[in-house]
């Protein structure tokens, strides 16, 4: 009788193991997709992901769609003039509201003010940038810093970012620390 018992439990205790050994490495495998997507989990694609094999088929010829940067900064462009336009209709749609108390009004106003101020600095570091000789230059504020991203064929030398680090220093009031240039080649 003994020895039935033990058959028996054995292979249950294989199936126990089996299943934590499956569950852990699926535990594992979907961390490692949170952590490789910066947080951003999206378990269809996780798990529905298909890898390559030697030996698997390639299309040499297949065309692929290239951007220029000069593509960059137009369309750069229009996605801020797009979304500028969206927050814009937004707040003065909080102010029109009827419903719309004075503080919330209040808070509109100075973010459109704020808006304002930050487009007209975006075009002059824009324009002050392209006169000492770029080709092409975007400027995007966030609160308190800046990113410039500059289109420079051979690099960027270090007396040219200088120079667009004083355009900055001299038109805001943006410190050295939050400036941030980006060279596109």
């Amino acid at each position: 009788m003994e020895n039935e018992s033990k058959k028996h439990t054995f292979p249950k205790k294989l199936v126990v193991c089996a299943v934590l050994i499956a569950t852990l490495s699926a535990a594992v495998y979907l961390n490692w997709q949170y952590n490789l997507n910066n947080g951003d989990l999206d378990l269809t694609a996780a798990l529905s992901k298909t890898e390559k094999y030697i030996g698997d088929a390639e299309y040499v010829n297949a065309t692929v769609p290239t951007t220029t940067s000069s593509d960059f900064f137009s369309k750069s462009r229009n996605e801020r003039e797009e979304t500028r336009k969206q927050s814009l209709k937004a707040l003065q749609d909080v102010l029109s509201n009827a419903k719309s108390d004075e503080k919330s009004k209040n808070e509109a106003n100075e973010k459109i003010k704020s808006l304002t101020q930050n487009d007209k600095l975006q075009s002059d570091i824009e324009t002050l940038v392209k006169a000492k000789g770029f080709s092409d230059c975007i400027a995007i504020i966030n609160e308190k810093e800046i990113n410039v991203i500059v289109k420079a064929p051979n690099g960027l030398k270090q007396e040219q970012s200088m120079q667009i680090q004083d355009i900055i220093l001299q038109n805001s009031k943006i410190s050295l620390e939050n400036i941030k240039i980006i060279e596109v080649k």
